[in-house]
């Protein structure tokens, strides 16, 4: 690790010096209103420089030594893009002062998740929330601020270890990254295990619905959810700027609070944040579910360097957590507690420069994770702990990504190579498998080909190579056994722009995933999920070949996007209950076995502006699973078919809104599996916007508003009888200065 970190701060120190030359300085405003825009991005075409601006509306383009006439452009989400000419060096001597459009929907955005060579064009479903959409839906964890959005559903085990499900795929099938590296915790391991990043921290997540390993490898055949922090600064102001926020939820009777402060130089910038974040147990329309309490501390510092050529940086960040389980809920005297901290080191770097490959990005998370799965016994005056389960987990993952310029009939492409080591120690009397040390390497290659101005081919490859090492410990005395495994994934798509408002894009894919330790090698109880797990070592590879189709068709007062997708899968691994009782520990056992199987469906979203001030949108979403055997049987935890429809005013300073969701009752289950019945709820929600003494957006959401009493079809709570949380308020304030 040492041999990769050295040179890269040696990289940063000694990289090009800027010159001292010219600058073109203004700032961007909303034309209505007047109020300074945050975040709009401007770019000098025919010298690709490229700036935003800060939180006062203002921009500058440093170093700029050229000479004539240049075409500037100005592009904000929800405003119309502008171009305006600038003559180099007249225009440097005063302050530009641009006015936007309001456009409330706008097609192109680019999707840092998918496009590897920052092409704004889309091969697939994607989606994404900004730090106002993030705000809006605040909550505990990420599975519940994504919940309802189309294609995703949230699975839960209370609210802390909720995960995103996308197009009915959870686990170790949806990857979660933090600005696009592997996080180097257990959540997609069970679902009594947390994502190991802080929500308020977030200010912008990207999803994908669909395959995505030719990008990112294993773990990505159902989809990716791309979490961005400032944990290592790339966008700065001269002195100190940062901002706050504060969470308040009813529910659980949580409170959280967040802080992030940078000063910065021309070149350099230091910044931090701090969060706490504690919950009681939630509350249900029958009253308290027991077990789904919270604490939670999570910090980072930080460092970046920038000048005309380089940027790049790193950070420290760490965690500390504690939260229950709602596993012993028939027990009051019982309870499961999970403890986990890690400690992570971030790295980025990239590089400009004029030759045929001109950018060179670089990018490294190496994480030490721990956690423990205790049993708790409480007896009048004596409480005795025993930690059943525990994991140590070192990680470390790097990307390196080389994008070159236009060949031939090629357009901007990109060739990566990545590597990821792990190694996993597993410990407690009940330790669930053997260690193991894995070590994965692979390289791929993204293309773009114009094949006429409406009409771009994209085509791709990548092949992961994987050696994995299981080995004894204490309860596997003995063991060793070692799988080496070689994976090809690729994708072709097809984007069509026959019309200024409609695109159409469509994509082929083979992705895959590995099983997980746990799936091949497990035989042991996990208090955790209540089970007597036990794997397969046999279990090979899961193949999917997927098919993805979408439109879109977006104007001034209309957007509507339709997708449908069809992925089958082979070798499908799934956690299957085997009928009988594990005597000594009383659960029930759980065999991980393998069959292929098929899924298909759609999503319907459209968003309609009659007025200046007020948007209506509503969605719809399916997904139909199955085995491909002779019974045809259906997959488990499938999510029912749902529709949300949502009204709101908003007038720039203050908005009030409401939300439905109607969900279909799901009586398509697997073996053993309990049907659900359907359910309607009621969301209202609303804020303010102001200025002085800084920026403030205060918001409300009131959940749940009829006190609902409903019961979730992904909720892996065992007893039945809980339902999902009652009427709950939320407020969010937060301060950026």
């Amino acid at each position: 690790m040492l041999k990769i970190i050295f040179p890269t701060v040696i990289w940063l120190f000694i990289a090009a010096q800027s010159t001292a030359a010219q600058n073109i300085k203004g700032i961007v405003r909303d034309g209505e209103s007047g109020e300074p825009l945050v975040s709009v991005s401007l770019l000098i075409v025919e010298l690709g420089e490229g700036t935003t601006t800060n939180k006062n509306g203002e921009f500058i383009f440093p170093v700029l030594e050229a000479k004539g006439a240049y075409s500037l452009r100005v592009q904000h989400l929800g405003y119309a893009s502008s171009g305006i000419v600038i003559t180099l060096p007249d225009d440097t001597a005063e302050v530009l002062d641009i006015r936007l459009t309001r456009r409330n929907l706008l097609i192109r955005e680019i999707m840092l998740t998918t496009s590897p060579t920052g092409s704004s064009i889309s091969y697939q479903p994607v989606q994404s929330f900004n730090a106002g959409d993030l705000q809006v839906r605040s909550s505990n964890s990420f599975g519940e601020m994504l919940d309802g959005s189309p294609g995703v559903s949230m699975r839960s085990f209370g609210s802390v270890t909720s995960r995103p499900v996308i197009r009915g795929l959870d686990g170790d099938r949806v990857l979660v990254l933090q600005n696009g590296e592997r996080m180097g915790d257990l959540s997609e391991t069970a679902h009594d295990h947390s994502i190991s990043m802080e929500p308020l921290a977030a200010y912008r997540v990207e999803v994908v619905r669909g395959p995505a390993s030719l990008l990112y490898g294993s773990s990505a055949l159902g989809g990716v959810v791309n979490i961005f922090t400032d944990d290592v600064p790339e966008r700065w102001e001269n002195n100190v700027h940062g901002n706050a926020a504060f969470f308040g939820n009813t529910g659980n009777r949580s409170g959280a609070g967040y802080g992030h402060i940078i000063y910065g130089t021309d070149h350099w910038a230091m910044n931090s944040r701090l969060s706490y974040r504690q919950a009681g147990d939630l509350t249900t329309p029958d009253g308290r579910l027991p077990g789904t309490y919270l604490q939670n501390l999570t910090g980072s510092a930080g460092v970046g360097y920038k000048n005309d050529r380089v940027t790049g940086g790193l950070a420290l960040g760490g965690l500390d957590k504690a939260y229950g389980l709602p596993e012993s809920v028939d027990d009051p005297n019982e309870e499961i507690e999970i403890r986990m901290n890690n400690q992570a080191l971030q790295g980025k770097l990239n590089r400009e420069s004029d030759g045929f490959i001109n950018n060179i990005e670089f990018r490294m998370n190496a994480v030490r994770y721990f956690h423990e799965e205790v049993g708790i016994s409480s007896r009048r005056t004596l409480r005795q702990e025993d930690v059943s389960l525990d994991f140590h987990q070192h990680s470390f993952n790097s990307t390196v990504t080389l994008r070159h310029k236009p060949l031939a009939f090629l357009g901007k492409g990109a060739v990566g190579f990545h590597t990821q080591i792990r190694s996993f120690r597993v410990g407690g009397h009940e330790a669930l498998t053997p260690d193991a040390n894995s070590r994965s390497i692979a390289g791929f290659i993204y293309e773009e080909a114009p094949l006429s101005p409406a009409l771009t081919f994209q085509f791709g490859a990548r092949f992961d190579l994987r050696d994995l090492d299981a080995v004894e410990n204490a309860l596997y005395p003995g063991f060793n056994e070692k799988k080496v495994t070689g994976t090809l994934s690729g994708s072709l798509g097809l984007h069509y722009q026959p019309l200024p408002h409609l695109e159409l894009g469509a994509q082929v894919a083979r992705a895959h995933r590995t099983p997980t330790v746990e799936e091949l090698y497990a035989n042991a109880p996990h208090l955790g999920v209540a089970a007597y797990e036990i794997g397969d070592p046999s279990l090979g590879n899961e193949i999917g070949h997927g098919f993805d189709l979408f439109g879109r068709f977006a104007t001034e007062w209309l957007s509507l996007e339709a997708a449908t997708f069809y992925n089958r899968i082979n070798d499908f691994i799934v956690r299957q209950p085997a009928g009988e009782i594990h005597a000594p520990s009383g659960f029930p056992v759980f065999e991980f076995q393998s069959a292929d199987a098929e899924l298909w469906g759609g999503e319907i979203e459209v968003k309609v502006r009659p007025a200046k001030n007020i948007i209506f949108s509503g969605s719809t979403d399916y997904t139909h699973g199955t085995y491909i055997n002779d019974l045809f049987e259906p997959l488990p935890f499938m999510p029912p078919l749902k529709h949300n429809v949502a009204l709101s005013y908003d007038t720039g300073s203050w908005w009030v809104g409401t939300q439905s969701n109607l969900v279909h009752g799901q009586n398509r289950t697997a073996k053993d599996e309990p049907e659900t019945e359907g359910y309607a709820l009621l969301h209202i929600n609303g804020g303010y916007r102001f200025r002085p003494p800084g920026n403030h957006v205060i918001s409300v959401r009131l959940d749940n508003a009829t006190n609902t009493r409903y019961r979730d079809h992904l909720s892996r709570v065992e007893n039945r009888n809980y339902p999902m949380p009652g009427r709950t308020g939320n407020i969010t304030w937060r301060w950026i200065f």
